[in-house]
């Protein structure tokens, strides 16, 4: 008895212990339901996989999923994939005992995300110089909302995250860095058009590291184009806007991985226009990818990409108030007809081809990556040049009425009505007027004007290598260690020579030989002006260490190495003859950090992050050298950057409301900035290169982003961004230039003025709208349409300051050399007083329909931007010409200055029509 008793007890407490042992099995996982976002019917045969674990379910007919893990998991990305439906997936989630994530719901292919198709006209690459810094909005689209409405909503009017420009995004293509080392952006142009490839990057918000590098202060987007991440199958897509393409045709293909291991893919895109939504800007561009991959078990893969995007469009000018009321919103003084076709002067072309190769382990607790890329390529942009003969810009300011009202005799009414009338009449390039002057130009047959191109040839190699091993323990490890080098020739070439018969390559200014080894008559596409080049060095090792707990999880992050810049000269500059030739001494530069931050689990559906960082950074190339073109020599005083910068943030993802709310601080000091320009200053009139060095700049703010779905039809967004984006220091100003021998030119014999410091602490920087605000509504329909609005106010841009005006340099009198008093002096703060740019509201319009036969999925997308067709400017900058009181003084007088603020005018009223067709 006693013995049955015994083994009844151990049964008893065997199913006890094992019930216990399932329960907990059963809870220990992760489990929710897929729905489509439109019906609310469930879907079966979802892959459910969490990446980086070899980890993958699928949801049952009845879309229900439960995944059981051994242990939880932090910081893991979770993706829903299903053929038809756009791949949906969670970031930073952590796994814990019980977690439910509810009702997933994924759209149909109808449902893009608009961003995808939403790249505005006003990005800086149509501008002639990138005064405003770039706009990062579109590189971050994801399922963050706030992120979403900063790309489609907010970039329109130039509205950068947290203030900050592309330089701050990284961006990883297959696992290389695409940042530039000109000027630390992203070039968009290298795979632009590849949208089906592209259209489903991983983004880590913030500071948070990457698993393949250290990151970036607004965040890294991570970009793999493999057959595992693109559709499977045909997609061919037609697209008209009349934004900067007027249409698109693309076709993608991917085989996905067969039988063999082996995975292809192509894609090709082809986009024109006569026109952008200004005038004269042409457009014209093609892609090509082609990608193939073998994976000969599932841990191993190995992949080959190669790209190739060309690029060629028109640009257009940032205007004056005078020239806008004039011209009007769509005006561009940049082309004119030639034999009925439009020519725009100032062309910009990309085309810089993309190989590269990557191989990746995946093991249970070992991820490794090596990535090689090489780049090579060219880009420029044209301009029209001029040599003893008028400005031939038809906004020239001569050619203005405000030249005869502010003249400092007294104004001319008469002629300024002449002028009005004259560029009302011939308000564009008269390039039939031009090819005449030359023709008729008694010099021997050389050009008075030119069509010359700016080049840049870039050639680099890249290689990046990068390790994930989680040891156990809560610990996990990601280190690496990134190599580029690049050789980056930039010179000037003769593109047309508009019927002269040759180009006498001098110096307009100095009277001067450019090439003095060279021939002085030049023809054809020859090397005019300038001709260097710089060789880049870069290496950078990365140290990620990662620890979990039941609900923390904490990182700190590690960054070393350099950067260096040596310049060599290939043309003599008569101008500098014993430092503009040959190999320039080598600059090396410091790079190193630290990032630490922690995350706490509430919940399964909340939690709190918290972020900061130390770190240095090489500048620039753009602001690094005193004036390459002519000659070697670094920016005096040129220092790393420096950066400090925390964020805090608050997550919410629930299964009605779902929301992100974030603080931001960064200080971003030791910065240099380089600026080109003709200016007439206290001490006399030069062109100039104006140097600043020693700026620090301050971004600090708040950031909401909300979805509420009132029912599963109907979802409410709203956003809300405030920031303060200020100058913290006081930077100091010098001026380079060749001393002059006329009256009114700077005569300083060493060629250079130190200013001082310039006056800029506390005041506002140029870094797009500091406070918006909008709202949006979204409706779907049960058989797949779908339509929704968004209203939105943004407000606090302000022009890029004149540097100039801010130091003690600009109160001198150009006539007497002392400092101004009296009535004039008086006028001195307003000359300093920002003006922000107008508010604005904006309200777009999107919406779309799906429709299955079978195996054929069409989509259709549409949308309508400033819907209200709103008038607005998007930014600006002011002008350095009038650099000193008295004249700036004169110039306002009539309310209508000749060399006022510059502006860049905002679209009216725009569309996008998107029409997809995919099938297996």
């Amino acid at each position: 008895m006693v013995q049955y008793r015994l083994i009844r007890g151990l049964l008893i407490l065997g199913f006890v212990i094992g019930g216990q042992w399932n329960l907990w099995a059963q809870w220990s996982g992760l489990r929710g339901k897929v729905v489509d976002g439109f019906s609310g019917k469930a879907l079966g045969g979802v892959r459910v996989v969490i990446h980086g674990k070899q980890i993958e379910g699928r949801t049952d007919s009845g879309g229900l999923f439960f995944i059981p893990l051994q242990e939880p998991l932090d910081s893991i990305r979770c993706r829903f994939v299903l053929d038809g439906y756009l791949p949906r997936e969670f970031s930073n989630l952590s796994i814990r005992p019980g977690l439910d994530l509810g009702i997933v719901s994924m759209d149909p292919e109808a449902g893009e995300n608009p961003t995808e198709n939403f790249i505005p006209l006003s990005e800086t690459d149509l501008f002639e110089a990138d005064v405003l810094g770039g706009n990062p909005g579109f590189l971050h689209a994801g399922r963050d909302v706030f992120l979403n409405r900063a790309a489609f909503d907010f970039s329109p009017a130039f509205f950068k995250v947290r203030g900050y420009d592309n330089r701050n995004a990284a961006v990883f293509l297959n696992g290389i860095p695409m940042n530039r080392f000109t000027d630390g952006r992203p070039q968009w142009n290298t795979w632009g058009g590849l949208n089906d490839v592209t259209r489903n990057p991983r983004y880590h918000m913030g500071l948070e590291p990457p698993e393949l590098g250290f990151g970036g202060l607004t965040g890294t987007t991570v970009m793999d184009i493999t057959p595992e991440t693109v559709r499977k199958g045909f997609r061919l897509t037609l697209s008209a806007s009349n934004r900067n393409y007027a249409g698109r045709l693309m076709a993608t293909y991917n085989s996905g991985f067969g039988k063999q291991g082996f995975g292809f893919m192509a894609s090709v895109s082809r986009r024109g226009a006569a026109k952008g939504y200004l005038e004269g800007t042409p457009y014209d561009a093609y892609s090509v990818l082609m990608g193939i991959a073998f994976r000969p078990v599932q841990a191993h893969e190995l992949s080959l990409t190669g790209i190739y995007a060309s690029n060629l469009r028109g640009r257009s000018a940032a205007l004056t108030s005078e020239t806008l009321a004039l011209g009007g919103r769509r005006y561009n003084p940049y082309w004119g007809s030639q034999g009925g076709d439009i020519r725009n002067s100032r062309m910009r072309y990309i085309a810089e081809p993309l190989v590269s190769l990557r191989y990746q382990y995946t093991g249970p607790a070992v991820r490794y990556t090596m990535a090689l890329a090489y780049r090579k390529g060219i880009q420029y942009r044209t301009r029209l040049a001029y040599f003893n003969a008028p400005n031939p810009d038809p906004a020239y300011y001569r050619n203005l009425p405000s030249f005869y009202w502010n003249r400092s005799f007294g104004p001319n009414l008469i002629s300024a009505e002449a002028s009005r009338a004259g560029f009302l009449k011939s308000p564009q390039i008269d390039w039939a007027a031009l090819y005449q002057a030359n023709q008729l130009k008694g010099d021997a047959g050389a050009a008075a004007y030119i069509v010359q191109a700016d080049c840049s040839e870039e050639a680099q190699f890249s290689a990046n290598t990068f390790v994930e091993w989680d040891f156990g323990s809560g610990w996990a490890l990601k280190a690496g260690g990134l190599y580029q080098n690049a050789g980056i020739g930039n010179y000037g070439r003769l593109d047309d020579l508009l019927g002269a018969s040759f180009h006498r390559d001098k110096d307009p200014f100095s009277k001067t030989q450019n090439d003095v080894y060279g021939v002085l008559e030049k023809r054809g596409r020859d090397r005019i002006g300038y001709n260097y080049s710089v060789r880049v060095d870069q290496w950078q090792s990365f140290l990620n260490l990662w620890y979990t707990r039941r609900k923390w999880t904490s990182y700190l992050s590690g960054l070393f190495g350099y950067t260096g810049y040596r310049r060599t000269g290939n043309f003599l500059n008569e101008k500098y003859p014993n430092t503009s030739f040959g190999q320039g001494k080598q600059k090396q530069f410091p790079d190193y950090g630290l990032k630490g931050g922690v995350r706490y689990q509430i919940s399964g559906r909340h939690w709190v992050q918290f972020n900061t960082a130390l770190l240095t950074r090489p500048p620039v190339l753009r602001n690094t050298f005193i004036n390459p073109r002519e000659r070697h020599g670094f920016v005096k005083g040129l220092k790393c950057e420096r950066l400090q910068s925390a964020d805090a943030s608050y997550f919410l993802r629930g299964t009605v409301l779902s929301s992100r709310l974030s603080a931001y601080y960064t200080r971003i000091m030791d910065q240099a900035g380089v600026n080109f320009f003709f200016s007439d200053t206290g001490y006399g009139s030069a062109f100039v290169q104006e140097i600043a060095t020693g700026l620090d700049v301050l971004h600090k703010g708040l950031e909401l982003g909300l979805e509420l779905d009132l029912s599963p039809s109907v979802q409410l967004s709203g956003v809300v961004a405030i920031g303060d984006f200020k100058y913290a220091s006081n930077p100091d100003l010098r001026l380079y230039f060749l001393p002059g021998d006329q009256p009114r030119d700077i005569r300083e014999a060493q060629g250079s003025l130190f200013l001082g410091q310039a006056a800029l602490k506390d005041k506002n920087i140029p870094a797009g709208p500091s406070k918006a605000f909008g709202m949006g509504i979204q409706y779907r329909g049960s058989a797949y349409w779908w339509v929704g609005t968004t209203i939105n106010y943004l407000s606090g841009q302000y022009p890029s300051p004149s540097y100039l005006r801010h130091t003690r340099g600009f109160l001198l009198d150009p006539d007497t050399g002392q400092e101004l008093t009296g009535a004039i002096r008086e006028e001195y703060p307003r000359a300093l007083k920002q003006k922000a740019l107008p508010s604005l509201y904006l309200v777009n319009l999107t919406g779309g329909k799906s429709w299955k036969r079978g195996p054929h999925y069409i989509s259709l997308f549409i949308s309508v931007a400033n819907l209200l067709d709103a008038y607005y400017l998007s930014g600006g900058y002011e002008s350095g010409r009038n650099g000193n009181l008295k004249q700036w003084y004169q110039d306002q007088l009539s309310g209508s200055p000749s060399f006022g603020t510059r502006y860049w005018p905002g679209f009216g009223r725009t569309f996008f029509v998107n029409l997809s067709w995919s099938f297996l």
